[in-house]
C-alpha cells in the first residue's frame, strides 16, 4: 500500500508500506513479526505493529524502538513501534504446524472426505476450489481486472 507523505512543487512523495514492512521484518528477531504498518504523512510518522510473544523482555522492545527510530530518522520519518502480545500457541513463526488446532481440523476433514468421498470426490472438490478461487481472483482483485483488460486488448488486435 502506498501512503502519501508530502506534496511539493515537483509532485507528490509516496511511502511504500510493503517496503517499510519488509525493512522492519528483516531487522527483527525471528520470534517477532510485523503485522501491519501505517503512515501519517502530516506528522511524518510511521507506525509499525509488531506481534511479540507475551514473554518478550522490555529491553528487547526498547532496543528495537531505538534502532528503528534511528534508522528512519535519517529520512525525516519518526518510527513508532506498537506492540501486540501474542500467546505462545498463536505465534505462527515459532509454533510447529502440528501444534496448531487448524492443522488438526484440516487433517480430520481430509480423512473424513477420503472416507466418504473417495479419491475421485476429493479431486473434484479440489478442482472446484481452484476454479472458484481463480474466478474470484479475476473478478474481485485489481490484478485480475488488469489481466482481463490485457486479454481483451490481445483479442482486439
Amino acid at each position: 500500500m502506498l501512503f502519501l507523505w508530502t506534496t511539493t512543487k515537483l509532485g507528490k512523495v509516496w511511502i511504500d508500506g510493503d517496503a517499510a514492512k519488509l525493512i522492519i521484518s528483516r531487522r527483527i528477531p525471528k520470534e517477532l513479526y510485523v503485522q501491519d504498518v501505517s503512515f501519517i504523512g502530516e506528522k511524518n510518522l510511521l507506525n509499525a505493529y509488531i506481534a511479540a510473544p507475551e514473554d518478550t523482555d522490555l529491553e528487547t522492545r526498547k532496543s528495537l524502538e531505538t534502532r528503528f527510530g534511528d534508522l528512519f530518522a535519517k529520512s525525516g520519518i519518526t518510527a513508532q513501534l506498537n506492540w501486540v502480545n501474542v500467546a505462545p500457541q498463536d505465534n505462527r513463526k515459532t509454533t510447529p504446524l502440528w501444534m496448531m488446532p487448524l492443522f488438526w481440523a484440516a487433517a480430520a476433514a481430509a480423512l473424513t472426505a477420503l472416507f466418504y468421498m473417495g479419491i475421485k470426490g476429493i479431486v473434484w472438490s479440489v478442482f472446484a476450489a481452484v476454479v472458484g478461487y481463480g474466478a474470484a481472483w479475476i473478478l474481485i482483485t485489481e490484478d485480475g481486472r488488469k489481466q482481463i483488460e490485457a486479454l481483451k486488448e490481445h483479442f482486439r488486435r
